[in-house]
């Protein structure tokens, strides 16, 4: 049996739309497989995987991840207060390294452990060793939807072992593209004034443009300033998984052709800065999403302690170092306007410089899954009209 192509199999039969993956020489064929198989999203980290498959879930699609087993430690936050309180259905074939004729030390302890891990955290797993287990891969793929959670398929290399394929197949299908890299990031000096506005003026001023619009937002205080300006079922409150706001929205986006904005953080961007290569990357079928990088130099949501954007990085620079063009950098009322409305389509990047004070807000009165249900409802709603 070729288990590569039987594995694909079982996830076409769930109607998958999205292969979200990280390399693994032992799954390296049915990565490739997966490339052709689905709409195909490479990574450059595990756990904004769990972000963009967040945002494929809310937006009405379904996207399966392939990693490797040490990614799980990369991924273990996201995976536990993103996906597993707000239930998000993530199906995730992991290269169970360590376990089995094992050529690399540092291997093992993620290997061994990590059914202890997975069982300790209340994920689902199903473990795969022999080719005899494959229909196990189907069962692991409703308990995943049945349940709605993320569903660890620990896939040994022994099964793979008997898969049946030709040896002779090239796994690489086509050679590799011409290579050609020519940066022209096109900004110019920039010297901002002092900041004037706080964030909750900043989104106060925005208010007016986000109406109505799909609006993923940051973690901690800057949902709790965008509920008390302005809440709507079409606004997604993070309450946990620092760091995923741009991966969840990019998720989104990639699953509707209505304007998606995010409400991001330098200190949130900082943690997760490679999903803005991720976005360039897939630019072409997002150009829907603007990300509105609320930048006031701090950790504001834990005590305002400095970030390195407070002095060190421009944000706006290193967006375009990454492959975003569109951006612009704003502090006053009007540039912020002006900015949103001439930015070309995108993906694109508006970097609002704010002061580091926080606004005296409640906190949302909504649970994980009353945010989920109601946002998705909103999603639905829009699409029919």
């Amino acid at each position: 049996m070729d288990l590569e192509k039987k594995t694909i199999e079982l996830i076409k039969s769930f109607n998958i739309d999205f292969a979200l993956t990280l390399p693994c020489a032992k799954i390296k064929r049915l990565i490739y497989l997966a490339a052709e198989s689905f709409t195909h999203i490479p990574l450059s980290r595990e756990e904004e995987g769990i972000g963009i498959a967040t945002g494929i879930h809310l937006a009405g699609k379904r996207s399966i991840l392939m990693i490797q087993s040490g990614g799980i430690g990369n991924s273990l936050n996201a995976l536990l207060s993103l996906a597993m309180v707000y239930h998000i259905p993530i199906p995730i074939i992991i290269s169970w390294r360590g376990i089995y004729k094992e050529g690399i030390e540092a291997q093992i302890p993620m290997g061994k452990y990590l059914p202890a891990i997975l069982k300790a955290a209340k994920i689902p797993f199903v473990e795969i060793h022999k080719a005899t287990d494959v229909m196990q891969i189907e069962q692991a793929l409703k308990t995943c939807y049945e349940k709605s959670l993320p569903t660890a398929i620990l896939i040994s290399p022994e099964f793979w072992e008997k898969s049946k394929f030709k040896e002779e197949e090239p796994i690489i299908k086509s050679p590799f593209p011409e290579r050609s890299i020519y940066f022209n990031i096109g900004l110019t000096e920039a010297i901002l004034s002092k900041p004037t506005l706080t964030r909750y003026q900043a989104i106060e001023i925005l208010s007016g443009e986000i109406q109505d619009k799909i609006v993923i937002s940051n973690i901690g205080i800057p949902s709790k300033e965008l509920f008390d300006i302005l809440d709507q079922p079409s606004n997604f409150y993070m309450l946990g998984s620092f760091g995923m706001a741009s991966a969840i929205g990019l998720g989104v986006a990639l699953c509707t052709e209505k304007d998606v904005f995010v409400i991001d953080g330098d200190a949130s961007l900082l943690t997760n800065p490679n999903i803005l290569g991720t976005i360039s990357q897939v630019g072409d079928r997002c150009q829907n999403l603007t990300i509105l990088l609320m930048d006031n130099g701090t950790c504001g949501s834990t005590g305002n302690q400095l970030t390195i954007a407070y002095k060190q990085v421009d944000l706006e620079f290193l967006a375009r170092v990454y492959g975003i063009k569109n951006t612009l950098k704003a502090d006053l009322p009007e540039e912020i306007l002006r900015g949103l409305r001439t930015l070309p389509k995108g993906p694109r990047l508006l970097q609002i410089i704010v002061k580091p004070e926080n606004a005296n807000v409640k906190n949302i009165p909504y649970t994980a899954r009353q945010i989920k249900e109601r946002f998705q409802n909103a999603l639905l709603f829009s699409a029919n009209n």
